[in-house]
């Protein structure tokens, strides 16, 4: 098996590493910090990632390292993340309105809307207005 890559959230940004650390999988520890900025649940985030609580739980316990898939989605929910704090300059901010329910996003969350490549686009660009005074 090869060496997984570590995990720095300075480089969402650079995509040769990013999907170095896909190819090579993210360990779980990642994604339950993840759940940790998001201030939500293990079973929150096993629904985010489509991944079985259970497993997750194994997962995060043995020290093991996400699937492929899986390691896409936790990076991209994290990219999401660390562009929410900057927009909103503020952590606990940025993890508020991942729980809020903007108009844009048609009654749902952020948390909700961006399970999907396309919907975490959206949140992006939601994201990108937000910064730009278009929405609130």
């Amino acid at each position: 098996m090869a060496k997984m890559a570590a995990f720095n959230p300075a480089d969402l940004e650079d995509h040769i590493k990013m999907a170095e650390l896909v190819d090579h999988g993210v360990s779980a520890q990642v994604a339950l910090d993840l759940a940790r900025h998001l201030r939500i649940s293990q079973e929150q985030l096993s629904e985010l990632i489509y991944l079985p609580k259970r497993t997750l739980h194994r997962r995060i316990e043995q020290g093991e390292v996400l699937k492929q898939d899986e390691s896409e989605r936790v990076l991209r929910l994290f990219r999401l993340y660390n562009r929410a704090v900057e927009v909103f300059a503020d952590e606990e901010r940025a993890a508020r309105w991942f729980s809020s329910h903007p108009k844009a996003l048609g009654g749902k969350t952020p948390l909700e809307f961006m399970k999907t490549e396309p919907g975490a686009r959206w949140v992006e660009e939601v994201l990108g207005r937000i910064e730009h005074g278009v929405f609130s």
